[in-house]
């Protein structure tokens, strides 16, 4: 419903139906709907707000509202114009269950602006099975009773805040209106009224002057009709893909979580989960994993972190250690490295097929897209060891590659599988991917 933020009157809506907020619509210079008056001060400011519009909805608690209102059966609101916030403000208060009296006059000082609509409602309360609403608040001089019962009860009030010039703050002196109506007005007529009345006593708040005709759809040209139809099916829409946004954000949040505890973590992650992370990256891009450390009986020499064979090679075994580093590479971890290369040509009579240095870098930068690329000094020392230094970054990009179809498993794998020992990088697009 929001429309350009400059436009004016600014209008809170809070609590009403569809049919009365359409009915309102084209009166307002922007229009922002809530549910609650909670949900629209978490989102927007009475600096902002020119006008709110408030309906039947808040029986149990008494409200706080600052400038021009219109409210509209309500059971109790705090109103303080638009001067400074204070408690002891206006109080507008509903006396349903007290008043009995179902005969209403309109008094002479009703103002003119209101008199028929006034006429109107008193004619429409009387044929109410039960007896109107009344008001109770402080009048002032300033304040006019639209309708009232036989004993005098506000049916339907107007009330004039007045502020007082504030030198001292340098806040000027300003007025503002609030109307009291019972529930089951016509909305759409008492509003255009109200605005001709705001509009006289601030018109920086209301610039124009009330329509002629407050309900400008009924006589529409098929012309006119026929763009408004379409203004509301747009509207439409529009909400339909608001609702939609906002469940593929939920979702996406959803997502984010899911992938930061998955595989994700392993940009991050250090020791054992780091170990495990990479672990579980390996075996979706076609691996069989096995961790070592948890194979490894008492009093066993300590082998690397990970096994990984491939079900289609028979006889083809790598050998992965993986290190996390919160800077660069520690070069003299080459040494580790060659140490289980050796313990496996020892117990297996010949080198495995290969050797990968798995290294999670600059582990303390949060954005892996910002972590320095390893030193040429790094590629050197794998090479010197015949291993392939593949960064976790890499190897998770790799996966994801996979996962979205832009790299057959099949693929990925064979690129780490045939890699040379020195620094690993990602497929490039000549071999048809994207890096």
């Amino acid at each position: 419903m929001t429309q350009y933020a400059d436009k004016r009157p600014r209008v809170a809506v809070i609590g009403l139906n569809d049919t009365q907020t359409v009915s309102i619509e084209h009166l307002c210079g922007t229009l922002r709907t809530a549910p609650s008056l909670s949900n629209y001060l978490s989102r927007y400011s009475w600096n902002e707000t020119d006008i709110a519009v408030i309906g039947s909805y808040f029986f149990p608690a008494i409200l706080e509202v600052r400038g021009h209102l219109l409210a509209i059966g309500t059971s109790a609101v705090m109103w303080t114009g638009y001067g400074l916030e204070r408690l002891d403000g206006s109080r507008i208060v509903s006396g349903q269950t007290t008043n009995t009296e179902r005969e209403l006059s309109i008094p002479e000082d009703c103002p003119e602006r209101y008199r028929h609509l006034a006429v109107d409602l008193a004619k429409q309360l009387r044929l109410q099975e039960n007896p109107p609403w009344t008001y109770s608040a402080e009048l002032t001089e300033d304040d006019n009773v639209l309708a009232r019962t036989t004993s005098g009860r506000p049916v339907a009030l107007r009330h004039v805040f007045k502020s007082e010039l504030l030198p001292a703050l340098e806040l000027p002196a300003t007025s503002a209106i609030a109307l009291a109506l019972p529930g089951g007005v016509d909305i759409a007529a008492w509003f255009a009224a109200f605005l001709g009345d705001v509009h006289e006593i601030d018109p920086a708040r209301v610039p124009q002057p009330t329509p002629g005709i407050a309900d400008a759809t009924s006589w529409y040209t098929p012309e006119e009709r026929k763009w408004a139809q379409r203004i509301a099916e747009i509207r439409g829409e529009v909400g339909q893909l608001l609702n939609e946004h906002q469940e593929a954000e939920a979702q996406l949040a959803t997502a984010n979580k899911q992938a930061d505890a998955g595989k994700r973590r392993c940009l991050w992650a250090d020791g054992e989960d780091l170990v495990k992370a990479v672990g579980e990256v390996l075996e979706e891009l076609g691996f069989v994993v096995r961790n070592m450390d948890a194979e490894k009986g008492p009093g066993e020499l300590r082998r690397e972190d990970l096994r990984l064979t491939v079900p289609d090679r028979d006889g083809w075994e790598a050998v992965a250690e993986v290190k996390g580093y919160p800077a660069g590479t520690k070069t003299n971890d080459a040494r580790q490295i060659r140490e289980h290369r050796d313990l496996y040509i020892s117990e297996e009579g010949h080198p495995p097929d290969l050797t990968l240095w798995i290294t999670n870098t600059h582990k303390s930068v949060e954005d892996p897209s910002s972590r320095p690329t390893p030193s040429n000094d790094v590629g050197q020392r794998a090479d010197l060891i015949e291993a392939v230094h593949v960064l976790v970054a890499d190897l998770y990009r790799l996966w994801v590659l996979v996962q979205a179809g832009s790299l057959e498993q099949s693929q990925a794998l064979q690129h780490l599988i045939g890699a040379s020992p020195g620094l690993w990088s990602l497929p490039t697009s000549d071999t048809g991917t994207n890096t």
